[in-house]
């Protein structure tokens, strides 16, 4: 990832805390013979109220537990044991806390827990907590989008995030881990991240975050932790090379297992180089624009060398980081080739060409 969200952000995270603790004890008393509730009454008392408004929930937590009512000690046990271990977040991104799952043992109540969270999550854009004017969604992702220097999407750096407005429809929302295998954390916000529509859509869809296509556990990024990846251009020749075309060799970094599956799931080393390939040459051309319209000579390599280190300063305003690193590692490259013999008379007479 190129950035992370701030963990204030999932502050609100009480609806997640209700219904999971509701189940729990809902199993507690069923181990021990015990009478239950009536659901919402076994709610803490601050939210019972509100939960109680929205009878979708309501309706579909009694179903599942008429369910629950019908499972021997064992299969209580492996869904509390789903329950605890999905929202073990960040603990089960390490790639070795284990992480159950109840959608091959228990298909029945797997489809109906994940019933109830779906609805749940949907109801989060209209549910609010007490005193606040704007929903739990809109909350959480006022407070996340707020936090980033750069308004686009942490997992690529290529696209633009819109500010939440009534008007418009709202932004991505992303289970990390997806509702379809891991219902239980739902509604969970450390779960839920804002993400492009193109990451959210077309790339993340319902792909398994912790397994391969394999099932083998993988650790992953967290996108509330402080972990994120930089982009290199290291090795790559842009003149000189045999082919006399640039030959490109892009790297994430750190190479650790997290930034491999983040790659994985999002293909952002393909994406990258795509938009490397395509706008190659516009770059070029632009930044010999940028540094005659700076008042630099062109003609003399000394005063191309300084253009291109101002310049490269200027890349860290780019408005998407993703396209900001690239253009800030070529410009590093062409700085690199200019300070050798070999190859600074055909740097030089490049840039000069591409700004004509």
């Amino acid at each position: 990832m190129l950035a992370t969200y701030p963990i204030e952000a999932t502050e609100e995270n009480w609806l997640s805390a209700c219904l999971t603790e509701a189940i729990l004890s809902r199993l507690a008393q069923l181990d021990a013979g015990e009478e239950s509730a009536v659901f919402p009454a076994d709610v803490e008392e601050d939210y019972r109220e509100i939960i109680g408004r929205f009878t979708g929930i309501v309706d579909r937590f009694n179903t599942l537990a008429d369910a629950l009512a019908n499972l021997n000690a064992e299969e209580r046990s492996a869904v509390r044991n789903a329950i605890e271990t999905q929202n073990r977040i960040p603990d089960i991104f390490d790639g070795e806390t284990e992480c159950f799952v109840c959608n091959d043992t228990l298909p029945g109540v797997h489809a109906l827990s994940r019933r109830l969270f779906e609805f749940s999550f949907g109801a989060l854009s209209r549910i609010k907590s007490h005193g606040a004017e704007s929903s739990v969604r809109d909350l959480h992702y006022a407070i996340a989008y707020d936090h980033l220097s750069k308004k686009c999407c942490p997992f690529c750096g290529m696209e633009r995030l819109e500010p939440h407005h009534p008007d418009i429809p709202r932004p991505d929302l992303d289970h990390y881990l997806a509702i379809s295998r891991y219902p239980f954390c739902g509604v969970n916000l450390r779960n839920l991240t804002p993400m492009g529509d193109r990451c959210n859509s077309s790339y993340k869809l319902a792909e398994d975050i912790l397994h391969d296509e394999h099932g083998n556990r993988l650790p992953c990024y967290d996108p509330y932790g402080d972990v994120t990846t930089e982009i290199s251009l290291a090795g790559s020749v842009i003149v000189g090379s045999p082919a006399g075309v640039p030959v490109w060799s892009l790297q994430l970094e750190p190479a650790t297992p997290q930034t491999e599956n983040w790659n994985r799931v999002f293909r952002i080393e393909l994406r990258l180089e795509q938009s490397l390939r395509a706008e190659f040459s516009g770059w070029v051309t632009e930044i010999g624009g940028v540094l005659r319209g700076l008042g630099y000579d062109l003609d003399a390599p000394e005063q191309v060398a300084e253009g291109l280190n101002r310049y490269r300063a200027i890349c860290g305003t780019e408005t998407l980081p993703g396209i900001g690193h690239l253009k800030a590692e070529v410009v590093s490259l062409l700085i690199e080739a200019l300070g050798t013999d070999e190859l600074r008379e055909r740097t030089h007479t490049f840039i000069k060409e591409a700004a004509m």
